[in-house]
């Protein structure tokens, strides 16, 4: 089985453009992705403004880690009682 070859793009996060490499047909759904964390980081920026940009960049990894987290063990506890009926 051959692996179609990655489509390269470029995706703006606070004023900065990333290049990276994706699977044809997810360049919208990155795009959009970069958004939502320009989104979140740019609310941290205005709510910490002596902070670095790392800083806010850690601390929205984090408030994205911990809803992943949230969402996983909803899916779980959902998952657990689907499986007791």
């Amino acid at each position: 089985m051959s692996q179609q070859p990655m489509v390269p793009i470029r995706v703006r996060v606070l004023d900065r453009d990333y290049p990276l490499r994706v699977a044809p047909g997810d360049e919208d759904y990155t795009q959009h992705l970069a958004q939502l964390v320009d989104e979140r980081m740019r609310r941290l920026q205005k709510a910490l403004p002596t902070q670095t940009d790392l800083t806010h960049a850690v601390l929205t990894a984090l408030q994205l880690a911990e809803e992943m987290y949230a969402a996983r063990a909803e899916t779980d506890r959902d998952r657990a009682a689907v499986e007791l009926e």
